[in-house]
């Protein structure tokens, strides 16, 4: 389920550069202060090629010093530095790595011309972590892209959905696999603002790592502790701002959504799993538990014994249970009444999170119920199990 925030968050948080340009950390330095600040390099096959680094700030690349390698292929940078920073060093056609230095580093470099991926770097440690993460993520890249290229050879194959089915769930692998990855880097190495690199990491374009709309717990986490050490650094400001701004939105879509006791209860209409339309309006004059489920759901169905109990413990009274389902696969739904001996109403449009009841009640976890007295306003919401007995009993049975 995507809502108007969440796309909201989404445009707010994927577009931020990495950048460093106010006046720096005093984690690293004393204000105002400068410190010398050098790369050592040793380019291989790099006779009278030129290297130029840059500094990578939240709005643009700004130079920083440009080199020629001597006939061994060996160059020297050195410059004035008073704040920890990201910096792009470019050599070659289209050679370049990221780094983030500390004033006063001596970094050492070895490269290769004909391979522009194979480096070793020492003497910083936030780019030696760097280092660590783009080379897992150009291994997760390369399978991604050898599964695109499977798929295009396959297209002519009279089994290509099936082929396409299997290679999709490998897709899928892999990039659950480096997004557990990613977010192990961000907590392990929560003291260093090379998570920011791992925050805006991408598989491709317009297909980034971290979803803000899914992933904001990360985003948040990030933003704590990079506020915490690095308050100075303009990317880190600008990610403070708009989390902050992003969690304001949301918390505002929340509140505008939550269902308020007393109110009337949304109306709506949906199938029941033999096609025919009932609405939630036809249950009115009882009592009515609304709760929304899915088959696959294992909370769910635990929390179903208690609907069940709820049921037999008020048969007889003007009580009616209706459950709506966030499924798409009406095979599972209907078995899962049936094993769950589940009988009451039920209805599902069977497209998941994308159903007008869900929307309309701001559903945003399942289980979630919602009591409806006689007159259709709601009583009360999120209660489960136990607590939901003792609801239904006071008002069922006083």
């Amino acid at each position: 389920m995507e809502t108007l925030t969440a796309k909201i968050i989404l445009s707010l948080l994927l577009p931020l550069i990495l950048g460093c340009t106010s006046q720096g950390s005093q984690n690293f330095r004393e204000e105002g202060a400068a410190s010398s600040t050098m790369i050592n390099g040793l380019l291989q096959n790099g006779d009278g090629e030129t290297v130029l680094l840059e500094e990578m700030t939240s709005r643009e690349f700004i130079p920083v010093d440009t080199v020629l390698c001597d006939e061994s292929g060996n160059f020297h940078i050195e410059f004035q530095s008073n704040q920890v920073a990201f910096y792009v060093l470019r050599f070659g056609p289209s050679g370049y790595l990221t780094l983030l230095m500390e004033p006063g580093e001596s970094v050492d470099f070895t490269g290769r011309m004909d391979d522009l991926d194979s480096y070793t770097i020492k003497g910083s440690q936030g780019s030696e972590l760097l280092q660590t993460l783009a080379a897992e993520h150009k291994r997760n890249l390369e399978a991604l892209g050898e599964i695109a290229r499977l798929n295009m050879e396959l297209r002519s194959s009279p089994d290509y959905k099936t082929l396409k089915q299997h290679n999709d769930l490998q897709f899928d692998s892999i990039t659950s696999a480096f997004h557990d990855y990613s977010t192990r880097f961000i907590h392990d190495n929560a003291g260093s603002p090379a998570i920011l690199i791992a925050l805006y990491n991408l598989y491709g374009q317009g297909l980034p790592v971290f979803q803000p709309n899914v992933d904001f717990a990360i985003y948040q986490f990030v933003d704590s502790a990079l506020m915490a050490a690095y308050s100075d650094l303009e990317a880190v400001q600008l990610l403070h701002a708009q989390v902050t701004e992003a969690k304001q939105l949301k918390e505002s879509e929340i509140q505008s959504a939550r269902l308020k006791k007393g109110e009337i209860a949304p109306d709506f209409v949906s199938s029941r799993p033999d096609g025919s339309q009932m609405a939630l309006s036809d249950l009115k004059g009882n009592y009515v538990l609304l709760s929304f489920w899915a088959s696959w759901s294992k909370l769910c169905r635990e929390e179903n014994a208690s609907l069940v109990r709820a049921q037999k413990g008020f048969e007889g009274t003007k009580f009616r249970i209706l459950q709506v389902s966030v499924d798409d696969d009406k095979a599972e739904w209907t078995a899962a009444i049936e094993k769950d001996q589940l009988n009451w109403d039920h209805v599902s449009d069977l497209k998941r999170w994308d159903t007008p009841p869900v929307d309309l009640y701001g559903v945003e976890k399942i289980p979630f119920n919602v009591i409806i007295d006689p007159a259709g306003k709601i009583v009360d919401t999120d209660l489960y199990g136990e607590q939901l007995l003792s609801k239904l009993d006071l008002l069922l049975n006083n």
